[in-house]
């Protein structure tokens, strides 16, 4: 077989650059309609020119509205004119998402060789703080640490987390630490203590969303040098940013919604991009991957799975494997599948939890044993919608529902089970019956 790579070498007519600059990761270096935010951190961060700590930053903003970008060029641009004089630690609480993780990284970029680096794990939280301490202090530098989404932090380890690292503010005599804050939760501070509050003591600024006409600039900026003149027809810059703004002013949505439109023209060997190829990368961007995932299993895990959830729309609290089972069968009988076995369906339940699409845990039910709890994942609504796609599955109507008393330990649950059962019944009963009888 001809290495099929060797087709699509060469350089795309299309492109006169490279792509990457519409990565996410890339930080241009102008930022249309940012200029008044920029230039509010730059006031502050720009007492660092006269050797005075600036205020403490808190930065919000919608996803997309480009506030983790600027924040950045500018801490760049403070390093190029204040040079060893500052320190700049960037931090992602999503990944470093606990105090000793984000100590140890400020404490870490004072490093000269991975030699000096703490370790990840296993040393106390008051030695980690001194060192960084010791650090700050003796290189007597300015260290301002950028902790995006900073919401993250306080929502998992609450403000004691927050107050450990801004601490570090008031605890340094030879250098000086200032924290910047970026949060698309305008709330998040409510959650905060006094004192907490009282040592953030910051400055807030507030990056609005983009309008349509702002993102169609923005699109036209990040183009320059990287696709020929004329290469993509307005319509499709326009197309991109309306549907950016229909995000709220997702600047980074459009953006590489733009990118991906190139792609799609690239592939197809076009000549330009067109509305045509924004909607197809459209697609491609927001694709459904739940509904992906249901549509594609096979016939049997699709049965699982709606076993799982008719079971779990009638009573969400108590759904373990033996009355999936029996629903499953259930099923089976109403649409003509011929059933497998309980094993077999315990395999498959453990596949549809390695693909994400149900979850399981093994609950203690007392003198009754141990059984296995199932959870199906995201929206039941909307699994079942994506399951009865299926020209095979489409003439289900809901199978009959089982319960199993004996995993009920409460007594009053399981009278207020075989209560609802005897509903259950009665209606079934009346609804068999002709209306002449």
């Amino acid at each position: 077989m001809p290495n099929p790579f060797f087709e699509v070498s060469g350089k795309s007519e299309l492109l006169t650059g490279d792509l990457a600059s519409l990565g996410g990761s890339f930080i241009p270096e102008n930022f249309p309609h940012r200029e008044v935010q920029i230039e509010k951190i730059v006031s502050i961060l720009g007492s660092i020119m006269r050797d005075t700590r600036p205020s403490n930053i808190i930065i919000y903003g919608k996803t997309g509205s480009g506030k983790t970008s600027a924040t950045r060029y500018v801490s760049r641009m403070l390093s190029e004119a204040a040079g060893s004089k500052v320190k700049v630690v960037y931090v992602n609480c999503q990944i470093f998402d606990s105090p000793y993780s984000i100590l140890v990284e400020m404490a870490n970029s004072f490093s000269r060789s991975t030699d000096e680096n703490i370790p990840e794990l296993g040393l106390p939280l008051d030695r980690i703080y001194n060192e960084l301490m010791s650090r700050v202090n003796s290189f007597n530098r300015f260290l301002i640490v950028i902790l995006d989404e900073i919401d993250k932090l306080v929502l998992k380890n609450g403000g004691d987390a927050l107050y450990s690292i801004l601490k570090t503010t008031d605890d340094t005599y030879g250098g000086k630490t200032s924290i910047i804050g970026i949060t698309n939760d305008t709330g998040f501070q409510e959650s905060l203590d006094a004192r907490v509050k009282s040592r953030l003591n910051q400055e807030s600024i507030l990056f609005t969303p983009y309008n349509a006409s702002e993102l169609k600039d923005i699109l036209n900026y990040r183009i320059k040098g990287v696709v020929r003149d004329g290469a993509i027809e307005d319509s499709a810059i326009n197309l991109c940013a309306a549907i950016g703004a229909q995000e709220h002013g997702d600047a980074r949505k459009a953006i590489d919604l733009l990118r991906i439109s190139i792609e799609v023209a690239i592939r197809g060997k076009k000549g330009k991009v067109t509305d045509a190829e924004v909607y197809s990368a459209r697609d491609k961007f927001e694709m459904d991957v739940l509904k992906e995932a249901v549509t594609t299993l096979p016939m049997q895990s699709k049965l699982v799975l709606l076993s799982a959830v008719v079971t779990q729309e009638i009573d969400s609290s108590l759904m373990v494997t033996g009355e999936l089972y029996e629903n499953y069968r259930s099923i089976c009988t109403e649409l003509g599948f011929q059933a497998l076995t309980p094993r077999r369906i315990s395999d498959i339940i453990s596949e549809l939890e390695d693909f994400g699409l149900i979850s399981s845990s093994v609950k203690s039910m007392g003198r009754y044993g141990r059984t296995r709890i199932i959870q199906v994942m995201g929206s039941l609504e909307s699994v079942r919608k994506y399951l009865l796609e299926d020209e095979d599955l489409s003439m289900f109507r809901g199978g009959k529902i089982t319960r199993q008393y004996r995993f009920v330990t409460d007594p009053k649950d399981q009278q207020k089970a075989r209560s609802e059962d005897l509903m259950q019944k009665l209606d079934d009963l009346r609804e068999s019956v002709p209306d002449d009888h």
